[in-house]
């Protein structure tokens, strides 16, 4: 493999990576996050990075309508959980998603 076959394959996954991580005291839908590339494991995942309380009742089928704050200042996507919406808007790109009850 030729070394500039090796740099743009790294350069490729690494924007792929920075597109999926969420930004810093904003406010992101379950279901924007999914559009975003995240798996149900990767925002179970950061909502364990999060360290905060959730509802025990959180599932899955909540996720999307569910309200999260991005951590982005630890830099690992933790995700601290809002509340769970009756309707989860997505505000669009540097917008922070709220609810629509």
């Amino acid at each position: 493999m030729h070394f500039s076959t090796v740099l743009l394959a790294l350069t490729t996954s690494t924007v792929v990576l920075a597109s999926n991580s969420c930004h810093g005291q904003t406010l992101y839908c379950g279901k924007s996050l999914d559009g975003r590339g995240w798996s149900i494991s990767d925002i179970w995942k950061g909502i364990r990075k999060g360290g905060r309380d959730y509802p025990d009742n959180l599932s899955d089928a909540m996720l999307p309508r569910t309200l999260f704050e991005c951590d982005g200042r630890s830099g690992d996507d933790a995700l601290w959980f809002r509340t769970v919406c009756n309707t989860c808007v997505d505000a669009g790109a540097g917008h922070s998603d709220y609810c629509a009850n």
